[in-house]
């Protein structure tokens, strides 16, 4: 069983609490619905693994502050960077399945929001991280290898590689603007609008980072790639796309690689690992 919220943090969700319900999905917090008399609330606690994960509690909070202002994200209501808590509002609504990211016209509407976040103006806003991939990438590859040197002959080809798709991204060209980095179905929310949630990996980067984690994500979504630049108001090769989604599905793979060390896998957590490994070696085509 899941253990709850304790009365400290209850205390701080505003009004009196009703009842507590724990919230299905997200690898890495624990996360559960509050009914108070003053509304509905999501409690988010936090892991003791946040830096082996190259999670940022601080550039969260700034991420999700900024993003909730233009309506995109829900509003933060209490928020702890030291204990990684974080109270929201709930926003009611559907998660998205794999179907939706097939639709032209869903692809069209995400594509809409995400312009809207690229477009936030970041100026002075303290705490926002900033995201390089191949930085995140050594990162996390020197993690790994710390606690399974079998493996560094790998991962060096694999950071190998990733210098030569940085090359071929044309990244430096782009303007970097404030990107969202994990658009799972499972953070989009749809109700009365389509909101953003999840913003722990949210930072600083190439706006094509962004398409690139839905195209990751998602093959289904590759024929509405054209679709999405255009919503996005991003230009871009195949080539320069192809890189991107491969440096994004690069980082997917050492994440889970690295989340190993420190938590037990599922037996759908070692198959996303695979699938992302699968995806790197056989370089699938958009």
């Amino acid at each position: 069983m899941i253990a709850g919220p304790g009365p400290e943090v209850l205390a701080r969700v505003p009004g009196e609490c009703i009842g507590v319900q724990p919230l299905q999905g997200g690898l890495t917090n624990r996360s559960f619905l509050v009914t108070s008399t003053a509304g509905r609330f999501v409690v988010r606690l936090g892991t003791a693994f946040d830096a082996l994960l190259a999670i940022d509690r601080r550039g969260e909070i700034a991420a999700q502050r900024l993003a909730a202002s233009a309506g995109i994200a829900p509003p933060i209501v209490v928020d702890d960077v030291a204990s990684g808590l974080l109270v929201t509002r709930f926003v009611e609504g559907r998660e998205w399945t794999p179907a939706d990211f097939a639709k032209p016209g869903q692809i069209e509407r995400l594509g809409e929001r995400l312009r809207r976040l690229h477009a936030l103006d970041v100026t002075g806003i303290p705490g926002l991280a900033r995201l390089d991939p191949l930085v995140r990438a050594r990162e996390y590859a020197g993690r790994i290898a710390a606690a399974a040197p079998d493996e560094r002959a790998s991962l060096e080809q694999l950071l190998a590689e990733a210098q030569r798709r940085q090359r071929e991204s044309g990244a430096a060209a782009r303007r970097a603007t404030l990107v969202h980095s994990d658009l799972n179905g499972s953070n989009l929310v749809d109700g009365e609008a389509l909101w953003l949630i999840d913003w722990e990996y949210s930072a600083l980067a190439d706006p094509l980072h962004d398409a690139a984690c839905v195209l990751g994500y998602y093959p289904q979504a590759a024929p509405q790639a054209a679709r999405l630049l255009d919503a996005l108001r991003l230009e871009a090769t195949p080539r320069e796309l192809q890189a991107v989604v491969w440096l994004f599905r690069l980082l997917v793979y050492l994440w889970y690689r690295a989340r190993r060390i420190a938590v037990a896998p599922s037996a759908a957590d070692l198959a996303a690992e695979q699938g992302a490994a699968r995806a790197l070696v056989h370089n699938r085509n958009l």
